[in-house]
């Protein structure tokens, strides 16, 4: 894919800040323009070119101006989150922006910043502060603030498709992508398909480790997943290499493809913690220990079922660590390890019981954000 075709699919919402950065006649105002094409150019994964825009907008920023501040801020916190993917980081820069935001009376970044909290959050299972920030989210931003609408009805789809209100997910999933679309934010579109596809790998997983997949629902994941990645090597997405890849390698687990499925893994368990995803490398090598358990490596097997317990401390969450347990009982049970599989079994279980927990917790909190910010609402909020 050439440069100019990359340029296609990402250009049209920096090109439309690339105008309104001509036509602005108020210095500060055009800075601030500057940094939302830093924030937008993170975003394209273009971080070179937004490290050296922040670059300069900080050595013009000698009076530390509180909104250019906060709008810097807040780009740094997504080229760090780009760049690395290491949560901790991007959310203390971002919070910091949200909060700056708000003294400098900048609703806009305060709620787009509250959106990206909200995400964040939730993706570290701190589902109360997730859906503090969604409600700011909404309530301080306006139809035509594309990223903190989209950013934050993905966060409730998600939110919803994970607790099993899959009909509501995707309709909230829709919604993200029409705010995206409307605004020719290709790179949200692609983050939108690539959590929608993950939603359902990871929930599918979750079915064949206690059951059998349905083939069509298969079959749509995996034309899902391919779209995934056909959409990324367009885009010329380089930053979490290994995320696709290792979608494929649990599509194929499901479909019994053992040999492919592990070459996969191989490839890309160990790249996991260098790219700020060391919490799911546990989880996909005990799948890959039930891989090899089906191919009759009974050693690599066994010594993958080691290493995914040695690092059972890394994944904290229940539905991840229900999958390694029913795994590694899975490939123990092939290895005649009766007692070894049973335990693992009844660890699975429990981490099943919570997992539904935190989806009744889920449910709870961002069904009613739902209800309250839904479009289709006679008076939304």
């Amino acid at each position: 894919m050439s440069n100019d075709s990359r340029r296609f699919y990402s250009s049209r919402i920096i090109d439309n800040l690339d105008a309104q950065i001509r036509a602005c006649q108020q210095n500060n105002e055009r800075n601030v323009l500057f940094a939302q094409k830093a924030f937008a150019l993170a975003r394209h994964s273009q971080i070179e070119d937004s490290k050296n825009l922040i670059k300069e907008l900080r050595s013009v920023n000698q009076n530390y101006e509180p909104r250019l501040s906060a709008w810097i801020m807040f780009a740094e916190g997504i080229i760090e989150h780009a760049y690395s993917y290491d949560l901790s980081k991007s959310r203390d820069r971002i919070l910091r922006a949200h909060l700056v935001g708000q003294a400098a009376n900048d609703p806009s970044l305060a709620a787009t910043a509250a959106a990206w909290l909200a995400d964040l959050d939730y993706l570290q299972g701190r589902y109360v502060d997730s859906s503090e920030f969604l409600q700011r989210a909404f309530a301080w931003s306006k139809e035509s603030d594309s990223e903190a609408r989209s950013r934050g009805s993905m966060v409730i789809g998600s939110a919803l498709f994970f607790c099993g209100e899959l009909n509501q997910g995707k309709y909230w999933l829709q919604l993200a992508r029409s705010h995206a679309v409307k605004s020719g934010d290709i790179a949200m579109q692609n983050i939108i398909l690539f959590n929608s596809s993950a939603l359902d790998v990871a929930r599918l997983t979750l079915i064949d480790c206690m059951g059998k997949v349905d083939a069509t629902e298969l079959h749509f994941a995996a034309m899902s997943a391919q779209s995934v990645k056909n959409l990324n090597t367009a885009l010329g997405n380089s930053n979490q290499p290994s995320m696709i890849p290792i979608q494929r390698a649990e599509l194929l687990t499901i479909q019994q493809e053992w040999t492919e499925a592990i070459k996969i893994f191989d490839s890309h368990i160990d790249a996991l913690e260098a790219e700020g995803q060391s919490n799911w490398a546990p989880r996909h090598t005990a799948q890959r220990a039930w891989c090899k358990a089906n191919v009759g490596d009974y050693l690599g097997s066994q010594l993958d079922s080691e290493r995914a317990m040695a690092r059972t401390a890394s994944a904290s969450d229940p539905d991840d660590l229900c999958v390694l347990h029913y795994r590694l009982a899975g490939a123990a049970e092939k290895m005649g390890n009766t007692h070894q599989a049973q335990a693992h079994q009844e660890l699975g279980l429990q981490q099943l019981r919570l997992h539904r927990q935190h989806q009744d917790v889920v449910r709870e909190l961002f069904g009613k954000i739902a209800d309250k910010y839904d479009p289709k609402q006679k008076n939304p909020a």
